[in-house]
């Protein structure tokens, strides 16, 4: 993966640095979002590759103004001055996994969410938090389909989504302690 944008800093290059699907308690994670949007910034998203960046542990070398290059070929805006950002670090991660995977239930659906280290060429540090629902990884193309608003129980999938997503930046922490959340009322 070879980075063409020439003011994007060297250390956010990708090229043939390997994928590190360990995350550590401690690290830190950043997250750009609309001033308006600080406190709820995943409210108004679409439940699909839900982009931060993360810091390795390593403050000096990976920080949070990372997260405001533009990394999108051809857009002549190399940086998102008009944005915020958000951070949050790891707390807890379940005994033997070494990122942050939560399971919330309603009836015959599972809503997945892991953390995942997804580099691009501009942005080493680039991860995502992706979303499974019954084991299906929602991306652009099937998001109407596997997330859509078709009923109200894919509704109330979506919001007890977000709602685990809220809590992440409401407490500033990333913690997989309660494994499964199961709700049965509608």
């Amino acid at each position: 993966m070879i980075c063409n944008l020439d003011y994007i800093p060297l250390h956010l290059h990708t090229n043939d640095q390997p994928i590190i699907d360990q995350f550590y308690i401690g690290e830190k994670l950043f997250y750009r979002c609309k001033p308006e949007n600080l406190t709820k910034p995943y409210d108004n998203i679409s439940l699909y590759d839900i982009s931060h960046n993360r810091d390795f542990n390593n403050a000096q070398t990976f920080t949070e103004n990372d997260v405001f290059y533009n990394i999108i070929e051809g857009d002549l805006r190399e940086k998102y001055d008009d944005l915020n950002f958000i951070s949050f670090h790891i707390k807890n991660l379940s005994k033997g996994k070494h990122t942050y995977i939560k399971h919330l239930a309603i009836e015959d659906l599972t809503a997945t969410i892991i953390l995942k280290h997804a580099p691009v060429p501009c942005m080493y540090p680039h991860s995502v938090l992706e979303i499974l629902i019954n084991g299906v990884v929602i991306n652009n193309e099937n998001y109407k389909t596997e997330l859509g608003k078709k009923n109200q129980k894919f509704s109330t999938l979506r919001n007890l989504i977000r709602q685990e997503l809220s809590s992440i930046v409401q407490t500033g922490f990333i913690d997989d302690s309660f494994e499964i959340e199961e709700i049965t009322d509608l």
